[in-house]
């Protein structure tokens, strides 16, 4: 198995957070230009209102900077300490999944039930490579 392995899912993960960057930065200028946001109002967020739709773009984004930091720590560490294992390529593999699933959600139908369920799936992924990083480390890398 080639430790390196576990590096696409986070390289993935930064992917998809680039996406919804752009997509949200897109939205913001067709906005602007279409006269539904004063783009005074992005000089300190407090000048007026954007619409629900960017608001909730830019809250998707905020989210991309809470709990996926967490994930590319977790993989970073696991590679640097040499304790990668197929297990936690495949948790890695999941936790991006969830986390796309989780964006189509969010920026979908927005079902927040569903996306709760989808967002508890991907801490449990994250726990997963967590708890078997340590656990290696604590068992000498076994």
């Amino acid at each position: 198995m080639d430790p390196t392995a576990i590096l696409y899912p986070a390289i993935a993960m930064f992917f998809l957070t680039l996406g919804v960057m752009l997509w949200m930065g897109l939205e913001r200028y067709r906005a602007i230009h279409a006269g539904r946001v004063s783009i005074k109002y992005f000089r300190t967020f407090d000048e007026g209102q954007q619409p629900a739709r960017l608001h909730l773009l830019a809250r998707h984004v905020q989210n991309h900077f809470e709990i996926p930091p967490l994930f590319h720590l977790g993989v970073l560490f696991t590679f640097a300490s040499g304790t990668v294992t197929t297990t936690s390529i495949v948790l890695a593999w999941l936790f991006f999944l969830t986390r796309c699933v989780h964006s189509f959600i969010h920026l979908g139908p927005n079902n927040v039930s569903v996306r709760f369920f989808t967002f508890g799936a991907s801490l449990l992924m994250l726990a997963g490579i967590w708890a078997g990083l340590l656990l290696r480390l604590v068992g000498g890398g076994q």
